[in-house]
């Protein structure tokens, strides 16, 4: 019976990648079209609905790699509907000033080779040198949570430092 049960979950998990190759998405995200120079934004290229391999980033000719490649993969099977993404994230700095382009990155899906569409970045100057707030929050009622910085806990409790020992007093003796 158990065996039964594994083989039908293989099955319908192979036909569900199966058929989510034929739809799968691979597109790129950038955190901003128009940087100020001196600052760093976020790049992203995920593959939806397939699983890849031999990922092939650009050359981010003009940009240093401050990050990366950062990786995160996911799968799901909700009602027998598979869903499965991955996703290769760079922190990129400008070099200059200018327009540029993240050229397009690849990956191999099954057969198929798949290709991100290319993306105009602008960087500006900087003169009185801003540096934008490039931290990722989580949006949910009621809480406030920053992972850009660590919050700061208090100090573990110390013992105090024991008073060195007080020499023994001699007793005096006295004959009677």
């Amino acid at each position: 019976m158990k065996k039964a049960i594994s083989t039908v979950f293989a099955l319908t998990l192979a036909f569900g990648l199966a058929s989510a190759q034929e739809s799968a998405r691979f597109k790129v995200e950038v955190s901003s079209d128009s940087i100020l120079l001196g600052n760093r934004f976020k790049v992203s290229f995920s593959l939806e609905s397939a699983g890849g391999d031999n990922f092939r980033p650009p050359l981010f000719e003009g940009f240093d790699v401050v990050s990366g490649p950062n990786y995160a993969s996911s799968i799901s099977m909700v009602n027998g509907k598979v869903s499965q993404s991955v996703t290769y994230t760079y922190y990129l700095r400008p070099r200059d000033v200018g327009n540029y382009y993240i050229e397009p990155a690849s990956i191999a899906v099954g057969e198929d080779v798949l290709e991100t569409t290319p993306v105009p970045v602008t960087v500006v100057p900087n003169p009185d040198g801003v540096i934008q707030d490039t931290e990722e929050r989580i949006e949910m009622p009621g809480f406030d949570w920053n992972f850009g910085e660590w919050p700061s806990f208090p100090r573990p409790f110390q013992q105090p430092e024991e008073p060195a020992p007080q020499p023994k007093r001699k007793r005096k003796t006295y004959k009677i």
